[in-house]
């Protein structure tokens, strides 16, 4: 059977579809030179972290084959980006609930790797719950589609935006609680010190900057546009919250013009040495004062 007589739309079998036109049975991306083919198969529900669905951009992204560690460009991640140039048709097929017939697949109709940005590269979690780099192809329809398959929750930017978002919720302040979650502890530091600002005459909103090519969505906790200062919050002050601070910070002011200044609150006042650490990189350090209020670092 000729790949011009799959029918879009159609349901079939994975079984029925390596018996006419081969392929290989396990894996999302299956060449084959029997048909002069590549059939590539979506999972019914992808993971929350998995990058594969419909985007707002109208290109289907696919995650590459690999399960453990950084995926690369060989095997069938490549036959998938050279299926053009193999002369190799590329179809695209959705898994469907399981049912009495067992496990099917919906035909979404043929693609091609868009040629103008076949695929980009993001972080997501392996196999183990690892964070290691994937590639993302992107996928354009060739003719009719049928209905179904995941969507993106999150389309990549086509350029760098930040937006101005509103602040979370109120938490009213209280005293902290032993069994306080970190998220609520930020939480209530946050919307304290945000209230501290407005105080002063300050704008202060929140805000996300959304990156070129990247499907995730940075945060920054708090922006005070009238002092052009970046704050990021964290639930305590150990060592591993302020690097990873400081990283968060100097990632999200390339974003930002003029340059601002950076700031890191804490729930407490942090270490000596790591108080040393954030002046050497000219990161102000805010805490709250015992005696109400706040003490900072560049006073």
């Amino acid at each position: 059977m000729a790949t011009d007589e799959l029918v879009v739309g159609a349901v079939v079998t994975r079984r029925e579809l390596h018996e006419r036109y081969g392929g290989t049975p396990q894996g999302g991306i299956s060449p084959s030179t029997k048909s002069r083919m590549v059939m590539v198969f979506v999972a019914h529900g992808p993971t929350p972290h998995d990058l594969t669905g419909w985007g707002d951009d109208g290109v289907f992204h696919f995650t590459g084959a690999g399960r453990h560690g950084d995926q690369e460009m060989t095997r069938s991640n490549l036959a998938l980006l050279r299926h053009a140039e193999d002369s190799r048709a590329l179809h695209l097929f959705h898994q469907l609930p399981m049912s009495t017939e067992g496990r099917t697949h919906r035909h979404l109709g043929r693609f091609q790797v868009d040629p103008e940005q076949p695929y980009y590269r993001a972080d997501a979690p392996d196999a183990n719950g690892d964070v290691r780099t994937v590639i993302v192809f992107r996928l354009r329809a060739v003719g009719a589609t049928a209905d179904g398959g995941p969507r993106l929750p999150v389309t990549p930017a086509r350029e760098t935006r930040i937006l101005r978002t509103l602040p979370e919720p109120r938490i009213e302040p209280a005293r902290l609680r032993v069994q306080e979650s970190p998220r609520v502890t930020a939480g209530r530091l946050t919307a304290v010190y945000a209230d501290h600002l407005r105080s002063l005459g300050r704008d202060v909103s929140a805000a996300q900057v959304r990156v070129k090519g990247e499907p995730g969505i940075a945060h920054v906790d708090l922006l005070d546009t009238t002092e052009n200062r970046l704050i990021e919050v964290k639930h305590n002050a150990t060592r591993q919250s302020v690097r990873l601070a400081i990283g968060q910070l100097m990632d999200y002011r390339r974003y930002f013009n003029p340059t601002p200044t950076l700031t890191l609150l804490l729930p407490s006042e942090p270490r000596e040495d790591l108080l040393d650490l954030c002046a050497s990189l000219c990161i102000e350090v805010v805490w709250p004062s015992p005696e109400g209020g706040f003490v900072s670092t560049h006073d």
